[in-house]
């Protein structure tokens, strides 16, 4: 009787379930710095005064502000379309198994 075979084949079974865990865990703590990101820059395009007041009388402010909205709501929307992506990918080869 040859057990090292048993012992193998339980043991890749564990690594590639700790394998997924973690790939799992990495797109969740991924996904939630982004979102942090995100949510501070669109917080950063609406603190305090004027950024830069001497250089051209303000008007730079306005492109500063709009950038950080732009770039916070950006990384929300890329977050929400990989996060879309995955689900129906994960559908698609739900499907495909069961045919």
């Amino acid at each position: 009787m040859n057990d090292n075979l048993e012992n193998t084949s339980i043991i890749s079974n564990q690594r590639s379930l700790l394998k997924n865990i973690g790939k799992i865990a990495l797109n969740i703590v991924g996904t939630g710095l982004a979102l942090t990101v995100g949510l501070w820059l669109v917080m950063a395009s609406n603190m305090g005064p004027a950024y830069l007041p001497h250089i051209m009388d303000g008007a730079l402010d306005f492109w500063i502000r709009i950038t950080l909205l732009g770039m916070g709501l950006g990384i929300w929307i890329s977050i929400a379309v990989w996060l879309l992506w995955l689900i129906l990918c994960y559908f698609y080869d739900l499907i495909r198994s069961n045919q």
